[in-house]
């Protein structure tokens, strides 16, 4: 299903009242001149902390009384915070119209001192209601009367509330400068409130454009400026927006802890509109976790509170949440229910882009049912509402669902016309969803025999996935390009491989291989990298990325005003913004083919660079065979690369299904003493589904050793645990396995002119690492069985085991073994770690924390880096569908990237006595094989031990790189 929101949602609520994920908006302070002054101050003070009713009892009588007395400054000032009030419940119509009447009272009495207050709350007033020209006029006379009368908390606020706009805007740079500004300004003043304001919309800023390690410490130093002046709206505030920053670094316990702090501050002061988007924000996070039912109750939760304060808009959305993971959950009907319900609710409220994204939805969902005529009423209305609104989002979205609809059909001519009919549109708009429309006119081209024009249609498809990847689109259709992009990938192999263009069909495959690592690269600080890393390039065109994004974004919010509302200021900046995307586009085309020119073999290890086969081949020996699979929604695709020799074949088994075989034999081979049938009958058909066609066709007869590039689900699979279900032999007893990110990494890693690290040659030396014997125990015995096995060597135990010393020792020609915890952050690779004890922690390269953002800095010098013990903290992926099946092991992605020839890593955490054995068993294999041989010898002597002959104890060390010395 589309994606229901048409524009990212930032919260109800801004200025100081504003909700869990949005931006906190300043006002001027008011210094008591009179017994009035001083009462509208007290009423400001209790409006601050959320109590209005009393405040509206002290400012209601004090306006009257000057009125009365025709203080009609003093009426102005007392109108002006009536309206911030209102503003802060919600009530925006009432608000601008008390803002208005304070400033034409102002104005007329010429009180140039007065005219930021009412200015900048009309500014607010207008970016709420996505009036973002006007916004903008308001906040620059905002800024400009305070200048003018040297009021700099007027200035401060004026500058924040024009930096968001500018976000809206996609003016990230402008925005920060303004923030930064507004901060020193307020630090001079000695103004903690204000402070705080600046810094927490930094911190926003930062999760908005993906730098949400940046937000963190800017967000906590918010909270606490805030409670250190009793201002207990921004605290929640700044834990709300904590929430999502945690939740965007992968770090759910931490957001959902931040976001229930702030629900219950929200519900001590009674804000209801904010307890609502929390509930939301949390319900976001468990339906991403996999946890639906606990996402469907928040939801409702959210829900019931809309409605009970008549957020009606905000209800139907609700609804519509909840009907798309009730048809993710393939509960069809119930979906429609509530997605019908939706519809009602847009219907009664006017709100016209909420109704059309409600009825493409139900077209969809009857559509699904097998209610052809019923949908075919919709998308009539759907196409009428689109016309009325004259967006070019809503033709795309109305356009897109006509096409996804014709297709599930099979009707290639209507799809066909669908796309047509909205041509200039889609080309209008991002990435995102020009490569839907062209996989869809890909696919409906090949149904109708048109092979060629099919492939020209999917590789234009291939190319703007390539442009976007998932992480930087935004839109309607994000969250379905996070779940079909390998469609894409998977027609277009499948009509080369009908054309018999093997070779191009296998390229294509492995183009989507190991990106993970790079689309989180612009979500580092500069920190992270080192300056004049081939990263620079990569790094500056993913942050370009973003920035077609934000215009995309913001294309679409400025085309939901009406064609009739629109005043020739909106239309310029329609154009102004479409002149903007044209120019991004353009920019970043240029930087992703300067980046290929200047980036350097190693970024192929990122996934940034395509291959041919011939020179996979040409990497192959004559021994060896490589394997590379694509899991597509109705079937396995599989390559064999031999030196001489390219198959491709398909498997009839779709991805659920793969998925619930893989999952259920990770589940079994969790445990160390399985039950032996279970075990068998379900390692048997993967064995079946994933090497017979492979084995039976005699295609690596004479291989030894077989190179596995897995894809999706795969990810999680220990190949070498896969059992022949005639011989009963698991797969490792008969081939030596090495795992890569992508095929294209082997030819690199087989060129030593290309790598840092040196070679497993003479005398092996390790050095050995165990900062956490109490928490596991075995590891000093790990680290003391690796130093005999090796004749010697250096261990670091406990406190000794810093991240420093792990830092000069891959530094170094020497293997080094970690025994440790590892964390796979599947929601933000870049944050993968590996724990280790903190030397100096008060700086980031020694503070016990490795992390794939500062391994990628570094210059590995060691032959063989071996993890040992790491737990990858695989739960969250394996919760989400496996993140959409692109999340390669990064920590040991990272680590051949730096250099690193050979890396051993788990794929679940081991029994401590088990992993010293295992540890003893292959370094003494090591002295006499190479790395890949070494883990399969000493796999082969676990099957045989009497403890340890459960694939629990071995099946999860996987090594990854070249495999040799």
């Amino acid at each position: 299903m589309p994606h229901s929101a048409l524009k990212p949602r930032l919260w109800h609520l801004v200025a100081f009242l504003a909700g869990a994920a949005g931006w906190l908006a300043c006002s001027p302070g008011d210094t008591p001149h009179s017994e009035g002054d001083a009462a509208l101050e007290a009423g400001r003070e209790l409006a601050l902390r959320a109590e209005f009713d009393s405040a509206r009892a002290i400012l209601d009588p004090t306006i009257e009384r000057a009125r009365q007395t025709r203080d009609s400054l003093l009426e102005a000032r007392g109108l002006a915070v009536l309206a911030r009030t209102s503003y802060w419940e919600g009530d925006y119509a009432e608000a601008q119209r008390l803002y208005e009447a304070a400033l034409a009272i102002q104005l007329a009495a010429n009180a140039q001192e007065e005219l930021a207050r009412s200015y900048y709350g009309l500014g607010l007033i207008a970016w709420q209601r996505g009036r973002l020209t006007e916004a903008i006029g308001h906040h620059t006379k905002a800024a400009e009367a305070a200048r003018a009368v040297g009021d700099r908390a007027a200035l401060a606020s004026a500058v924040i509330n024009l930096g968001l706009v500018q976000t809206d805007l996609g003016e990230f740079e402008a925005a920060r400068t303004g923030y930064a500004e507004a901060r020193e300004l307020s630090r001079a003043l000695g103004n903690a409130r204000l402070e705080g304001i600046a810094l927490n919309n930094l911190g926003m800023l930062d999760v908005w454009v993906g730098n949400p390690e940046r937000a963190v410490p800017n967000l906590l130093e918010a909270r606490r400026l805030y409670r250190s002046v009793d201002y207990t709206l921004g605290e929640q505030n700044a834990l709300g927006q904590l929430g999502t920053a945690y939740a965007a670094l992968g770090e759910p316990s931490l957001a959902i802890a931040a976001l229930d702090s702030a629900l219950a501050q929200t519900r001590e002061l009674g804000l209801r509109q904010e307890e609502a988007s929390n509930l939301e924000e949390l319900a976001k996070i468990h339906r991403d976790a996999g946890n639906h039912e606990r996402a469907l109750q928040l939801f409702s939760d959210a829900r019931a509170i809309n409605e009970e304060i008549g957020l009606t808009v905000e209800m139907g959305a609700d609804l519509r949440y909840a009907a798309e993971i009730y048809s993710w959950l393939g509960n069809t009907e119930l979906a429609r229910s509530h997605v019908a319900q939706a519809l009602t609710i847009h219907q009664g409220a006017g709100a016209r882009f909420h109704e059309l994204s409600d009825i493409v939805l139900l077209a969809e969902l009857d559509a699904e049912l097998g209610n052809a005529s019923r949908a075919s009423v919709h998308m009539t209305a759907a196409r009428r509402l689109a016309g009325e609104l004259e967006a070019r989002v809503a033709h795309v979205e109305v356009a897109l669902a006509e096409a996804r609809i014709a297709d599930k059909a099979g009707d290639a001519g209507s799809v066909l016309r669908a796309l047509d009919d909205a041509e200039q549109a889609l080309r209008r708009g991002g990435y995102d969803t020009e490569w839907e429309a062209e996989a869809l006119r890909a696919r409906a081209l090949a149904r109708l025999g048109r092979l060629d024009s099919a492939v020209a249609a999917g590789r234009r498809a291939v190319a703007a996935v390539e442009r976007v990847r998932g992480g930087f689109g935004s839109g309607s259709l994000r969250t379905r390009y996070l779940a079909d992009r390998a469609r894409a990938y998977a027609d277009l192999v499948t009509v080369l491989h009908q054309l018999g263009l093997i070779q191009e069909a296998f390229e294509v495959t492995d183009a989507i291989r190991g990106r993970v690592l790079l689309e989180q690269l612009a979500a580092v600080t500069d920190d992270g990298v080192a300056r004049g890393k081939p990263t620079d390039n990569l790094v500056e065109s993913e942050r370009l990325l973003r920035r077609i994004g934000a215009l995309v974004t913001q294309l679409d919010l400025l085309e939901e005003v009406s064609p009739e509302e629109r005043d020739s200021a909106l239309v310029g900046e329609i154009e102004r913004i479409q002149r903007l995307l044209g120019a991004a586009r353009i920019e970043y085309e240029a930087l992703v083919v300067r980046a290929v020119e200047l980036g350097g073999p190693r970024t192929a290890l990122l996934g940034h660079h395509s291959i041919r086969a011939d020179d996979v081949q040409q990497a192959l020996r004559a021994d060896e065979a490589l394997l590379e699979y694509l899991v597509t929604s109705e079937q396995l695709i599989l390559f064999v690369v031999t030196p001489t020799e390219l198959h491709m074949s398909t498997v009839p088994v779709t991805e659920r299904s793969l998925a619930h075989r893989v999952r259920l034999a990770r589940d079994l081979l969790d445990d160390p003493k399985p039950a032996p049938d279970g075990l068998r009958g379900v390692l048997r058909p993967l064995h079946g589904v994933l090497l017979e066609p492979v084995l039976r066709g005699n295609v690596i007869d004479g291989t030894k050793r077989v190179f596995i590039v897995p894809h999706g689900v795969l990810t999680y699979l220990p190949f070498a645990a896969l059992q022949d279900g005639t011989t009963g032999r698991y797969f490792a007893e008969d081939y030596v396995l090495t795992n890569l990110p992508s095929a294209r990494a082997l030819p690199l890693l087989r060129q030593p002119e290309q790598r840092v690290g040196s070679q497993l040659d003479g005398e092996l030396r390790a050095t050995v690492f165990a900062p956490l014997p109490e928490d596991l125990p075995a590891t000093e015995v790990e680290a003391e069985a690796v130093r005999d096995a090796l004749d010697g060597g250096r261990s670091h135990v406990g406190r000794r085991a810093t991240e420093g010393r792990l830092r000069s020792a891959l530094a170094d020609d020497q293997i080094v073994h970690v025994a440790t915890h590892g964390i796979l952050n599947a929601r933000s690779p870049m944050f993968s770690r590996v724990e280790l004890a903190g030397g100096r922690r008060s700086q980031s390269d020694d503070d016990g924390r490795l992390e794939v953002h500062e391994i990628l800095g570094l210059s590995i010098r060691s032959p063989l880096v071996f993890l040992s013990g790491c737990e990858t903290g695989l739960g969250v992926a394996w919760s989400t569908g496996f993140v959409r099946g692109e999340d390669y092991t990064t920590l040991a992605q990272a680590l051949l990237y730096a250099g690193a020839p050979n890396v051993v890593a788990t794929l679940w955490r081991i029994d401590d006595a088990g992993a010293a054995v295992f540890a003893k068993g292959f370094y003494n294999a090591l002295k006499s094989a190479e790395p890949a041989t070494a883990l399969a010898q000493a796999q082969r002597s676990m099957m045989l031990h009497e403890r340890y002959s459960s694939p629990y104890y071995w099946a999860a060390y996987q090594l990854a790189g070249q495999g040799s010395r």
